[in-house]
């Protein structure tokens, strides 16, 4: 019962990844870099999946002799995110390590299948080469990781450009998740050597049950994440475009009577926030703006109080919420979704966006980007 459960699990997230694959490539006019090892990966493990399932079920004659798919599989995340950084021209992907050891391990598999038809091996040297096999595999496998891991922590400073559209958290939420899947990995390797009792294959159903929620994991994180992120490239660049962004710096207030000099320098803090477009900056802070307007935060907060009626967040996200407005009726960013619009105009999360735009119009989004059509 627990061996069909999990067969079927397994099977359900190779079919899950052929269909992403097949809605990537036939929904796109280009592929890109990203998208295509981001497909690369889900395949090669739908692949290495479906061979598992089908050696399970007894659908394949020549079981001895399976394709090493999951050597692939570190290599292509690493390319993935090394283009997605945009830094293949400073880290560049270990493409010709991959393919002598995916090489290697096919001939090697070839030698050993071949001495077993011929008598000089026997079915307990094939589990033990297979426990080699997946324990090397697996090493080479720690090693790239650990290389996405240099490239995410070390290196920072070579893809500061891209921290401005993307805070890359989603990447180390999926590093944690792989890093469980290659502790499981750890295990049925460690089974397949040690154990008596414990074996492949079912040694292997909790790595291939995390293997099948990480084809759904990546492949719907990083083609969403991608597309995204270049939707917020067009767009920032035609929102820049469109406005004629002032020069405006903070000037400190005179010193005319209190009243007036609060009203006075709130009105050339509110030109600054608007003109120089502060509130497109999802870290905007009160302490960020009192620095850069020389007042101290407490005073500044409760200038916004006073002169607005509002407090300082909702101050920004009324800012946000209208620029929204503008994108959202406008036919010439009709084709941007409408999460890319809600974190270019400052927010830092679909949920917050959509909050805070029914807060200050009402509607959702989607309800009045309907309406302005």
């Amino acid at each position: 019962m627990i061996t069909s459960v999990f067969n079927f699990l397994m099977i359900a997230g190779v079919i899950q990844g052929f269909i992403f694959n097949a809605l990537t490539f036939f929904s796109r006019k280009k592929i890109e870099f990203p998208v295509l090892f981001l497909n690369l990966f889900v395949l090669f493990l739908s692949l290495n999946n479906l061979q598992s399932w089908l050696i399970d079920k007894g659908f394949v004659a020549f079981s001895d002799y399976t394709f090493p798919f999951y050597v692939l599989l570190a290599p292509m995340f690493h390319a993935f995110l090394v283009y997605y950084l945009g830094i293949e021209s400073k880290r560049t992907p270990f493409f010709k390590l991959t393919a002598l050891v995916f090489i290697l391990e096919l001939i090697a598999r070839a030698v050993v299948v071949y001495q077993l038809k011929e008598g000089v091996l026997n079915d307990e040297h094939l589990v033990w080469y297979n426990a080699i096999e997946d324990a090397v595999t697996l090493c080479f496998s720690l090693f790239i990781f650990y290389h996405v891991l240099k490239v995410l922590f070390r290196y920072q400073k070579l893809y500061d450009a891209i921290l401005s559209y993307d805070d890359l958290k989603w990447i180390k939420r999926l590093i944690q998740l792989g890093g469980v899947v290659l502790f499981l990995w750890g295990v049925a390797v460690l089974l397949n050597l040690v154990s008596e009792t414990i074996k492949a294959p079912y040694s292997y159903y909790p790595l291939r049950l995390g293997t099948s929620i990480f084809i759904y994991w990546i492949g719907y994180q990083g083609f969403f994440r991608f597309v995204i992120l270049q939707e917020r490239k067009g767009l920032r660049k035609k929102i820049r475009a469109n406005q004629d962004v002032k020069s405006s710096q903070p000037v400190q207030p005179e010193n005319t009577d209190k009243e007036h000099r609060e009203a006075k320098f709130f009105d050339e803090m509110n030109a600054y926030v608007v003109n120089q477009q502060k509130y497109l900056d999802p870290y905007l802070s009160l302490e960020k703006l009192a620095e850069e307007m020389n007042g101290s935060v407490s005073s500044l907060s409760k200038l916004i109080n006073t002169q607005s009626n509002k407090s300082f967040p909702d101050y920004i996200n009324e800012l946000r919420v209208e620029e929204a407005k503008k994108l959202l009726s406008d036919p010439s960013f009709e084709a941007y979704t409408i999460v890319s619009i809600g974190l270019e105009c400052g927010f830092n999360s679909k949920s917050t966006f959509y909050t805070a735009f029914k807060k200050f119009t009402g509607q959702t989004p989607t309800q009045y980007r309907k309406m302005s059509f």
